[in-house]
């Protein structure tokens, strides 16, 4: 029996309110513009109402051929081909770009409804058949992951911790059900794409299912997460409104005042800023990065350091004002050593990071696509938090006060909140090794009624993840290490026996995490997202371990001067 052809459709479902198929194209491909897709006759065969558009065989030189032509002269004539073809497909009273080549590279983004593959995944997928899992975290470090197992495993197999992470994409089988036909391995993101006969009325109904499934069904437990960011419109007022806060804060007295009302007039300005921080899209690897060029108009300035303050120092060497524009139109390329592109210069806005919200609503940007933190995730997470006990007042911590150039570390600290204090000892910098030889500090303070705090400065989301597991870690430790925990007894005994018993508690009484604030944010309710989502899951382990974790507050009488991270 001859099996019938299939191909593999990449399917973007396109926004409401769309005038024309052409105006889902970008202009450039357009028909009649600089390079215009031609629109193809159909037949009868097709479904009706169905469109196509072709640019074929587009030449380019690439440039491997164009750099190695002196050498190897036959070079010269190297030519890519390249093709696109994108099929309109009316699926009920929606459209849907059937992109094949490198169809997807001619639509204009802003009518593609961001997330439908990633929500329909959420909603059909086999959590026990999955094979590839990728996702971004939205803190200032922006890692990303993508993590692949060739066999189809449970979700569990990876790993990975999705929870608060921005997922982009999903490969997988689909559930069992009657409703579609064997699709192969699916992948979602922004788009669905899957291998189906190749006939576009059979391509139609399951678009039409998985349309219905989308916007009526219910997400798996376990893939739950994708729903707990929002994709906001880029054109919609609140994005409108968001970046003229994140030009607010990003420019500061640079910033051009904003066209229609003020800034201070809008609901944004009661927004408190969580995040904002520089770091390269997906595609630039940070190992490859030597230094960056920032391109405005015809102007260019070079700055090496990965951090926000050399971004805007490299922006205030261009004169005038910034204003909301300047996020497109202003372009940042990194470079590698030997001075050549380490990726594509995008607008600045792919570089930035940035999340701001206040008790009602949370917003997130990252890479360059504006979310809103679901307002049933956010509630469950602070619920959650409310769990863990707060000991501010039960430690009675002294503030962090500015005691001069050099001296205001967290080190400083330690040692002068335990003076005056005969229920405090400081075992910071104190090394403890465990069975595998790896240093572990068991805590910075402890306190006699067996409090094992360990202190952080907060600066950001990067500083908290390595507080939480610090705590965790130690706690570990000291239940799974017999010889550790002895030497813990041991160097506290040392300091002040009277103490002793306090570290002898097994598992450990409680994990503290004490943070230290330079203003009145509150804890934890104004921690950014990801940061609540951390302390949550290693509360969550602490726990397991037969602990308690609690947090403490610090008050910092001054504001650090940022240190300055090199690449």
């Amino acid at each position: 029996m001859t099996q019938n052809p299939t191909l593999r459709f990449n399917c973007f479902l396109l926004r409401e309110g769309l005038e024309s198929h052409e105006q889902a194209l970008r202009a450039q491909y357009r028909p009649g513009g600089k390079s215009g897709m031609r629109k193809l006759a159909t037949s009868p065969v097709a479904p009706e109402g169905c469109t196509a558009f072709l640019r074929d065989r587009s030449e380019k030189a690439p440039a491997w051929a164009k750099l190695l032509a002196p050498a190897f002269s036959e070079l010269e004539g190297v030519l890519n081909f390249s093709n696109r073809l994108v099929i309109f497909l009316p699926v009920e009273d929606r459209t849907f770009a059937v992109c094949f080549g490198y169809g997807s590279s001619t639509l204009e983004w802003s009518w593609v409804e961001a997330n439908f593959g990633l929500k329909f995944a959420a909603r059909r997928f086999d959590s026990n058949a999955m094979s590839g899992i990728s996702s971004r975290r939205i803190d200032a470090s922006a890692r990303s992951q993508w993590v692949q197992i060739p066999a189809n495993s449970p979700i569990v197999n990876f790993e990975v911790e999705l929870d608060g992470e921005f997922t982009r994409k999903l490969v997988g089988k689909l559930d069992d059900g009657i409703e579609f036909p064997e699709l192969g391995a699916v992948v979602a993101t922004d788009s669905v794409s899957f291998k189906l006969d190749t006939n576009l009325h059979g391509v139609k109904d399951v678009l039409t299912k998985m349309l219905v499934t989308a916007e009526t069904g219910t997400a798996d437990k376990d893939l739950a997460f994708i729903d707990s960011l929002e994709p906001l419109r880029m054109k919609s007022e609140i994005v409108k409104d968001l970046e003229k806060l994140l030009v607010n804060e990003l420019f500061q007295d640079r910033a051009r005042k904003p066209r229609g009302p003020d800034l201070d007039t809008l609901a944004v300005s009661n927004l408190d800023v969580h995040v904002l921080a520089f770091a390269p899209p997906d595609d630039v690897s940070v190992e490859n990065i030597h230094d960056f060029t920032v391109y405005r108009n015809e102007s260019s300035a070079d700055f090496e350091t990965m951090t926000l303050e050399s971004l805007r120092n490299a922006l205030f060497d261009f004169s005038g004002k910034f204003g909301v524009s300047s996020l497109s139109d202003v372009k940042v390329m990194a470079r590698d050593s030997n001075g050549d592109p380490a990726g594509m210069a995008k607008p600045l806005k792919h570089w930035l990071v940035f999340e701001a919200g206040n008790q009602d609503r949370r917003y997130l940007l990252t890479l360059g696509k504006w979310y809103a933190l679901s307002e049933k995730y956010s509630e469950k997470l602070d619920n959650d938090l409310e769990q863990i006990e707060d000991v501010t007042s039960t430690l009675n911590l002294r503030t962090w006060d500015d005691w001069g150039y050099q001296k205001n570390w967290e080190k400083h600290f330690n040692v002068k909140a335990t003076e005056g204090r005969s229920d405090l000892i400081c075992l910071d910098r104190n090394p403890l090794f465990a069975e595998d030889g790896d240093q572990v500090e068991a805590c910075d303070l402890l306190h006699s009624d067996g409090y094992l705090i360990h202190v952080k400065q907060y600066t950001g989301s990067q500083t908290l993840s390595h507080l939480f597991s610090q705590g965790f870690v130690s706690a570990q430790v000291i239940v799974s290490d017999e010889s550790y925990r002895r030497d813990f007894i041991e160097a506290v005994n040392a300091i002040d026996p009277k103490m002793t018993q306090a570290a002898k508690w097994l598992p450990p009484k409680y994990v503290t995490y004490a943070i230290a604030f330079d203003g009145r944010q509150r804890l934890p309710q104004d921690l950014p997202t990801f940061s609540k989502v951390n302390l949550r899951s290693f509360s969550k382990k602490i726990k397991m371990l037969g602990s308690v974790a609690t947090l403490a507050r610090i008050q910092m009488t001054f504001k650090p001067k940022p240190k300055k991270r090199r690449l």
